[in-house]
C-alpha cells in the first residue's frame, strides 16, 4: 500500500495561532441531569448496588477540529489538490490528539484505583470499577433499568472532571444485542411461524454460492488481470465474537477453492469473550462478513474487530482509527434514528457527533468507511418513513450501503439486478425486508448531495443509501456459520463486507487508498453514470421506488468496480478552504460566533472572489452571511438562529478566479430533546389524553435553563401524497416536580403514524396513533421479495390489533377483537380498485384478523397501495377510536410454469430433473427465483406447510433455456431432499408445483391444480457406492456399487455397472439392465433377466434365466432351462466335413475340424450316441460304418466342450442308404437278363407278346421303387 502525504508545516503554524483548547464556545448552565432516561418499553428498577462492575467512557475533546474536517474533506475531495494525499498516522496524531490532557485524566483514573480496558487516539479512555468506586471518581450515580427480560445501567450526575464527557452505561449491549441488519432463513422461518397460513401460500427460498457474484460487478475483469486486494486490508466491525471463525473460513475456501487471505487477524477491541456470538447471533453475521469480503477479494488482508457489546461506538472507533492497519471498515449494524428519542444529550454526542469526528479522522488517513443501511425498508423501523434509516450509514463520512437482488443464470452466470423490496408489510420485531432508505432527521444534507432534491416535505436531511450491493435473500447466498453448517444469509449486512471486498480491488489498481468514498460517487454520479454504476430501475421499499439515476432504495445503484479505478482521478486545481471557529464543537441559538477561513490555490492566498459563510442543519439553510478578506484570512460573524438545533454544517463556500471552493465544520447546536413520554414507536390514543415529557440536555449533560421555551410541532403522515402535514403544535413548560418539560398532545390528531417536532431544542418523535394496525402483516400468496401478486389473486391481510398504551381494561382488551378493520387496494393513480373487511378468525395462532383483499382482473401492473382502517365505538369512553396504517406491494402478470421431467417414473432414492419454461405475458422468463414444492398426491391438502419446510430451488440454464432444478426422492434408506416425509411415504405419486417471482413482478400461480404428477418406483436405489455393504437386498435399485453380499438378493435391478465381489449369493427375480460384474464369486441367477454378465474367477448358475450377453475369464457357467444370446470368449468353430442330406453308404469316413480357446473334449456322436471322442484343437478323421445302421436319415453332431462349463455343438444330417443300393443292382442284372430275353423273343415271339414281357418289367420296376420308399419312412 502506498500513500502520499502532504507538508503541513507552515500551514499549522498560522492555524495553531487561531485556536482555542476549549471545545465549547460559551459557559453551559451547571444543572445536571440526576435522572436515568428510559428506552420505549424499559422502566427504572432502581439504584445500582454499589459492588456492581460498571463501565464508563471518558472523552477528551480533540484539538484542531478545523483541521479535521479540512482534511477529512479535502484529501477525498476529487477537485481539491490534496485529493488522495492522506495523513500518516503520526500526522494525525500531531494534529489532533489531545495527548498531555488525556496523560493527565489518564493518571487521575489510574490513581482512583480504576482498570483501564481501552484507550484510543489519546482522546478516549474507557475503564472499569464498581459503582462505588465510579460514584467517588467520576461523581455519578447508577440507575438500573429493565424490561423484564433485558436490563441497561446508567449513570447520571454532577461529573468531577472539567472539559471532557464522561458516559457511563450500556446500552450498546441493547442496540447490538443481535444483529440488525442481517437477514437469514432463520427470519424467514421466522415470519412463517407468526402466520396461521391463509390459503394458497408458499414460501420459496435458495441461494448460491456468493463468488458467483464477481461477474455481476465486473469485479472479473480485474480478477483475470491479477488484481485480488493483494497488499490492501479489508477490516470488518463486528460484535461479541465467533469462537470458529478461523475454521469457518478454511471450510468456506475448501467449498469455494479460494486460498487463504495473507493475513487473518482477530483483533478484540475491549474485553473478549468470542462464545458470546453463538448466543446473541453475531457469530453468524461474523461468517458473512468475512466470507463475503474475502469472496470478492481473495488475495487482502481481513483484519476483524470484535467490540465487546459494552462499549460506545465512538470509543471503538477512536481505537481503530489510531492503529490505522485497514484500508477499507465494513460496519453491517445500524443504529434506527427512531431509538435516538430516548437518548440524553451526552449520550447523543458520543454516539453522533463524536463518532462523526473518528469517521472524519479516519477519512483524512484514507480509511473508506461503509455501512449497512438497513432492511426495514423506508417504513419498518419507526412509525412513517422519518427514523427508519440509521446511524452509522447517516455520517456523512460513512459510505451507505442498501440492498439488491442479484437473479444468476447457469451455467454462463448471465445476471440481473433489482432493488431488495419489500413483501408488502411486515410488523416490526418479526422480520422486515426491504433495503432501508430514506431522509435523516439528524444529519443535516452534505454537500456531494446537494445537487440531490429532497422529497417534499421532508428534512434537508442526509440521504440513504449511497450505493447498493447483494443483499436479499429470494435469492440468498451460502455461508458457512459455526459447526461449519451451511446456510443461506443475507441482509445488507451482507452489501456492506461484500463492497469492502470490491474497493480493495479497486485500490490496488489504483494504487492508492480512496479515504471518503462519497465526493467521489456523486461526482462520477454527474460525469460518468453510466460508466460507474450499474442502475437499478425496478423495486420499492415503502414508500420509496428505485428508478434511473439517485433513489431511495438503491442510491446511486451498484458499483461497477472493473471501471471505477479509471474514474478516480483529480479533477483540477479547486480552491482549498480551511474554516476555522476556536475550536469549537458546540454552540447555542442566539449565541454570536466569528468564523475564520483561509483560502487557498495551489501555494497562493486567494484574497479576492465572494467567500460565504452557510449554517446548515435538517431544517435547510439557516443563515448565510458574505465574508470579508483581511489580512490572508476570510472573516465573517453571524448570530446562532433560534432554528438552528441538532447537528450544524458551518459551511463556507465561494468562487474566485474561476474557481470554486469549499470547506465545512460540524458542530452541536442547542439541547437534545429527550422523549420520556411518549416512547417512540408505541401506540397511543391522543384522544384518551397523551402526556408529553421531555428533558433538555446539552452534550455535558447539564440541563437546559428552566425558562427555555419548547414547542412542538404534530405532523402526520400519509402515504397516499407521500408527505407530512403540520396539524397542531403544542408548548411545553418546566415543571420542577419532573424536572423536565412536560405538555399534552392535542387530541385532534389523526390516526396512524404521528411525528412530533421539537423547537426550541434538538429532538423528534414518532409513534401511532389511534389502534395499532402496524402489527398486521400484509402479504402475497408466494411468500417472497418482491412481494408481487397479480389480477385475480388475493394480498393477504393477517395479524393481530395492538391496543393504545394510555388505554386501560376492559377497553384495551375489547379493541383487539372487537375492531372493525377494513382494507383499501389504491392504483398507481391513487383510485380505490378493490375493498374488503378483515374479519377476526379463529387459528391455530389463535383470534387473528384475517382478510382477503382481492386484485382486479383488469387491473394494470404497478405498484399498489394498501390502505388499513379500523374503528372501534368505545360505550366506557363515549367515542370511537379510529386506526390507520399502509403497505404497498407490486401488482404484475401471471407466471406460468409448465413441467416435465427427467423421467416420469422415477426410482426411491434416485435424482430427478424438473425442467419448467416459465412465461409471463407470453415472453419467456429468464430471471427471478422460482422454486418446487413436492409432495406426495395423499399429502396435497398440506402443500402450503411443506413448501415452508422443503423447496427445490430452479435455476434458469441458457443452454437448455429452460428453468432446470433436482431432486433427490426418499427411498426406506433416507429422506432424500423430503427430509419432512420421514419414511411414511415413499413409493407413491408425487406432485410438484413451482412458487415464485419474476425478477420484475411476475408471480406464480399457487393453486394446486397447477401442479404435475411423477411416479416413484417400489426400489431403493444405491448409486455410486465403492464398498456398500447393503443392509436392504431387496427391492433395491444398485447402480454404479460394488457388493459384498452372502445370503440371497430378491427382486433388485442393477443399473449401470455394478459389482459382486467375493460373495456366495443367490439372485432371485431381479433385472441386471446394465452390467453385472462377478468378481471371485460363486452365484445364482434364478428367474432374472440380465443384459450383459462378466464373471471373473467365479461361477454362475443360470436357472431359468435369460442372458443377453456373457463373458467369462477363468470362470465357468451352467445353464439349466436358460438361456444366452453372445458369449465372450467366442465360441468355437466347429467345421463337420459331410454335406447335408448328402446319401452314403458303407464306410463313412469324414473330417471334423475344431478351432477354439479352452477345448479340452470334442465329441462325436450319431443319433445322440457317442462314435469317437478327441482332446483339443485341429482336424481329426471320423469313420463311420453306416452298414451297421439301417438305411434311413441319420444325424452326426459333434460336442465341443470348453475348461468354462460352456458346450457347443454343431450337426449335419445325412442320408444311409445300403440296402437300396443291393435293390439297385439287383435292378440292373433284370434289366440285362430282360434285354437279352428281349432281343431272343423279337425273331419268334410277334408284337403283342412283346408288349406284355414289357408290361411285366415295368410292373417289377415300379415295386422295387415303391420298397426303396417305404424303408426311407
Amino acid at each position: 500500500m502506498q500513500r502520499d502525504s502532504v507538508s503541513l508545516l507552515l500551514v499549522l503554524i498560522f492555524l495553531l495561532s487561531l485556536t482555542s483548547p476549549l471545545a465549547y464556545s460559551s459557559p453551559l448552565p451547571t444543572q445536571y441531569q440526576t435522572e436515568p432516561f428510559v428506552m420505549r418499553g424499559f422502566h427504572e428498577v432502581g439504584s445500582l448496588p454499589g459492588d456492581s462492575v460498571v463501565v464508563a467512557t471518558v472523552y477528551i475533546p480533540l484539538r484542531n477540529l478545523n483541521l479535521l474536517y479540512y482534511y477529512a474533506e479535502q484529501t477525498s475531495n476529487p477537485s481539491s489538490p490534496l485529493y488522495h494525499k492522506f495523513l500518516t498516522k503520526e500526522q494525525v496524531k500531531s494534529l489532533f490528539y489531545p495527548t498531555a490532557q488525556f496523560q493527565s485524566v489518564l493518571s487521575y483514573l489510574k490513581h482512583e484505583g480504576l482498570k483501564v480496558l481501552l484507550t484510543g487516539a489519546d482522546s478516549v479512555i474507557v475503564v472499569q470499577g464498581t459503582v462505588t468506586q465510579m460514584e467517588n471518581a467520576l461523581g455519578l450515580h447508577y440507575y438500573l433499568v429493565s424490561n423484564g427480560t433485558s436490563e441497561y445501567y446508567q449513570g447520571v450526575g454532577v461529573p468531577k472532571l472539567g472539559g471532557v464527557i464522561v458516559v457511563s452505561n450500556n446500552l450498546t449491549s441493547i442496540f447490538f444485542s443481535h444483529p440488525s441488519t442481517l437477514f437469514t432463513q432463520r427470519d424467514v422461518n421466522l415470519l412463517r411461524d407468526s402466520l396461521s397460513q391463509p390459503a394458497n401460500q408458499t414460501f420459496p427460498i435458495e441461494a448460491y454460492p456468493v463468488v458467483d457474484l464477481r461477474v455481476v460487478y465486473n469485479a472479473s475483469v480485474l480478477l483475470e488481470r491479477g488484481i485480488d486486494g493483494s497488499n490492501y486490508t479489508v477490516g470488518i466491525l463486528d460484535f461479541a465474537g465467533d469462537p470458529y471463525i478461523a475454521q469457518q473460513l478454511a471450510k468456506f475456501d475448501q467449498l469455494y477453492h479460494l486460498p487463504a487471505p495473507p493475513n487473518f487477524t482477530v483483533v478484540p477491541v475491549g474485553p473478549y469473550d468470542p462464545n458470546l456470538g453463538i448466543t446473541s447471533g453475531w457469530a453468524g453475521e461474523i461468517s458473512l462478513d468475512v466470507e463475503a469480503a474475502h469472496s470478492m477479494a481473495p488475495g487482502a488482508n481481513i483484519t476483524l474487530y470484535i467490540a465487546n457489546l459494552n462499549l460506545p461506538l465512538s470509543s471503538i472507533l477512536a481505537y481503530i482509527v489510531s492503529q490505522d492497519n485497514v484500508d477499507v471498515l465494513s460496519q453491517s449494524f445500524s443504529i434506527p434514528e427512531e431509538f435516538l428519542p430516548t437518548f440524553s444529550g451526552p449520550l447523543f454526542y458520543q454516539c453522533v457527533v463524536l463518532s462523526d469526528q473518528y469517521y472524519a479522522m479516519g477519512s483524512a488517513e484514507g480509511i473508506t468507511f461503509l455501512a449497512s443501511s438497513g432492511d426495514g425498508g423506508g417504513s419498518g423501523y419507526s412509525a412513517g418513513p422519518l427514523g427508519s434509516i440509521g446511524y452509522p450509514s447517516t455520517s456523512p463520512f460513512v459510505t451507505s450501503l442498501g440492498g439488491t437482488t442479484t437473479y444468476l443464470t447457469f451455467p454462463s452466470l448471465s445476471y440481473n439486478v433489482t432493488a431488495w423490496s419489500n413483501y408488502g408489510f411486515v410488523p416490526p420485531d418479526v422480520n422486515y425486508g426491504g433495503s432501508t432508505g430514506g431522509v435523516s432527521q439528524v444529519e443535516p444534507k452534505p454537500y456531494y448531495q446537494w445537487s440531490i432534491s429532497s422529497p417534499s416535505g421532508f428534512p434537508n436531511g442526509r440521504e440513504t443509501p449511497d450505493i447498493s450491493a447483494n443483499a436479499d435473500v429470494y435469492p440468498g447466498i451460502y455461508i458457512v456459520c459455526p459447526g461449519n453448517v451451511t446456510a443461506i444469509s443475507g441482509g445488507t449486512s451482507e452489501a456492506s463486507p461484500l463492497t469492502a471486498g470490491l474497493l480493495t480491488l479497486v485500490m490496488q489498481a489504483s494504487h492508492t487508498r480512496l479515504g471518503n468514498l462519497n465526493p467521489d460517487l456523486y461526482r462520477l454520479y454527474s460525469s460518468d453514470y453510466g460508466r460507474a454504476f450499474t442502475p437499478i430501475t425496478f423495486g420499492y421499499n415503502i414508500p420509496w421506488t428505485a428508478g434511473e439515476g439517485y433513489n431511495l432504495v438503491t442510491g446511486l445503484g451498484q458499483l461497477n468496480v472493473g471501471e471505477l479505478p479509471y474514474l478516480l482521478n483529480s479533477t483540477g486545481m479547486a480552491l482549498s478552504v480551511i474554516v476555522n471557529d476556536s475550536n469549537v464543537s458546540v454552540v447555542v441559538p442566539g449565541q454570536s460566533l466569528t468564523v475564520k477561513a483561509k483560502v487557498t490555490q495551489g501555494n497562493s492566498t486567494v484574497s479576492e472572489g465572494k467567500f460565504y459563510l452557510l449554517l446548515e442543519g435538517i431544517n435547510g439553510n439557516l443563515t448565510e452571511v458574505p465574508m470579508t478578506y483581511n489580512q490572508g484570512t476570510w472573516y465573517a460573524r453571524l448570530t446562532i438562529p433560534q432554528n438552528a438545533s441538532g447537528v450544524i454544517f458551518v459551511n463556507v463556500y465561494g468562487e474566485a478566479n474561476g474557481s470554486m471552493g469549499y470547506g465545512f465544520l460540524e458542530v452541536f447546536s442547542g439541547y437534545f430533546a429527550q422523549f420520556i413520554s411518549p416512547p417512540p414507536y408505541t401506540v397511543e390514543w391522543t384522544g384518551a389524553g397523551v402526556p408529553l415529557v421531555v428533558n433538555l440536555t446539552s452534550p455535558l449533560g447539564t440541563l437546559a435553563p428552566n425558562t427555555t421555551e419548547v414547542t412542538v410541532k404534530v405532523l402526520s403522515y400519509n402515504i397516499t401524497n407521500d408527505s407530512y402535514t403540520l396539524v397542531n403544535q403544542t408548548t411545553l413548560v418546566y415543571s420542577p416536580q419532573a424536572n423536565a418539560w412536560v405538555g399534552t398532545i392535542p387530541q385532534d390528531v389523526p390516526s396512524g403514524p404521528v411525528l412530533l417536532e421539537v423547537e426550541g431544542a434538538f429532538g423528534y418523535d414518532a409513534f401511532f396513533n389511534g389502534i395499532g394496525l402496524n402489527s398486521l402483516f400484509i402479504l402475497p400468496q408466494v411468500v417472497a421479495e418482491p412481494g408481487t401478486v397479480y389480477p385475480g389473486q388475493d394480498v393477504i391481510i393477517q395479524g393481530s390489533l395492538t391496543s393504545p398504551s394510555n388505554l386501560m381494561p376492559p377497553t384495551s382488551m375489547n379493541l383487539v377483537t372487537g375492531s372493525n378493520v377494513t382494507a383499501e387496494l389504491l392504483s398507481p393513480s391513487k383510485e380505490v380498485v378493490s375493498r374488503t373487511e378483515v374479519l377476526l378468525t379463529f387459528t391455530p395462532l389463535g383470534p387473528q384478523y384475517v382478510g382477503y383483499l382481492p386484485v382486479p382482473a383488469n387491473a394494470t401492473p404497478g405498484l399498489y397501495t394498501v390502505l388499513l382502517f379500523a374503528d372501534y365505538d368505545s360505550y366506557i369512553l363515549n367515542e370511537t377510536i379510529p386506526g390507520f396504517y399502509y403497505g404497498q406491494i407490486y401488482v404484475g402478470d401471471r407466471a406460468s410454469t409448465p413441467l416435465r421431467f427427467s423421467t416420469t417414473y422415477a426410482l426411491e432414492g434416485s435424482t430427478l430433473y424438473v425442467y419448467s419454461n416459465i412465461t409471463s405475458g407470453g415472453k419467456q422468463v429468464k430471471y427471478g427465483m422460482f422454486s418446487a414444492t413436492v409432495y406426495p398426491t395423499l399429502l396435497s391438502n398440506e402443500y402450503q406447510a411443506i413448501s415452508v419446510v422443503t423447496e427445490i430451488p430452479l435455476w434458469y440454464n441458457n443452454t437448455l433455456g429452460l428453468w432446470v432444478g433436482n431432486i433427490t426422492l426418499p427411498s426406506s434408506l433416507s429422506t432424500g431432499n423430503l427430509t419432512y416425509l420421514g419414511n411414511s411415504y415413499v413409493a407413491l405419486p408425487f406432485q410438484v408445483l413451482v412458487s415464485g417471482v419474476g425478477a420484475y413482478g411476475s408471480a406464480t400461480n399457487n393453486s394446486v391444480s397447477s401442479s404435475s404428477r411423477f411416479y416413484v418406483e417400489p426400489f431403493t436405489l444405491v448409486r455410486n457406492d465403492p464398498s456398500f455393504n447393503p443392509v436392504q437386498t431387496y427391492d433395491s435399485a444398485f447402480e454404479n456399487d460394488t457388493l459384498y453380499v452372502n445370503g440371497t438378493m430378491f427382486n433388485d435391478l442393477f443399473l449401470g455397472e455394478n459389482v459382486i465381489r467375493y460373495s456366495q449369493v443367490t439372485i432371485t427375480s431381479s433385472n441386471v439392465s446394465g452390467t453385472l460384474i462377478l468378481q471371485g464369486s460363486n452365484v445364482t441367477l434364478v428367474d432374472v433377466y440380465a443384459n450383459d454378465l462378466v464373471v471373473e474367477n467365479g461361477s454362475v448358475t443360470l436357472v431359468n434365466s435369460r442372458v443377453n450377453s456373457i463373458s467369462l475369464q477363468s470362470s465357468v457357467v451352467h445353464l439349466i432351462q436358460s438361456y444366452y444370446s453372445r458369449v465372450s470368449p467366442s465360441p468355437p468353430i466347429i467345421d463337420i466335413g459331410l454335406t447335408s442330406g448328402e446319401n452314403v453308404t458303407g464306410n463313412l469316413t469324414f473330417p471334423v475340424t475344431v478351432l477354439g480357446s479352452g477345448i479340452t473334449t470334442v465329441k462325436v456322436l450319431l443319433d445322440g450316441r457317442l462314435v469317437t471322442s478327441f482332446t483339443g484343437n485341429g482336424t481329426h478323421q471320423v469313420t463311420i460304418n453306416t452298414n451297421a445302421y439301417p438305411d434311413g436319415d441319420h444325424q452326426v453332431e459333434v460336442e465341443v466342450a470348453q475348461s468354462d462349463g460352456l458346450n457347443f455343438t454343431a450337426s449335419v444330417n445325412v442320408l444311409f442308404q445300403n440296402q437300396l443300393k443291393s435293390v439297385a443292382i439287383g435292378l440292373t442284372q433284370l434289366n440285362t437278363t430282360v434285354q437279352t430275353k428281349g432281343q431272343e423273343l423279337s425273331t419268334s415271339v410277334n408284337e403283342d407278346l412283346y408288349v406284355a414281357l414289357l408290361g411285366v418289367v415295368l410292373g417289377l420296376v415300379g415295386i422295387v421303387v415303391g420298397v426303396a420308399s417305404y424303408r426311407r419312412k
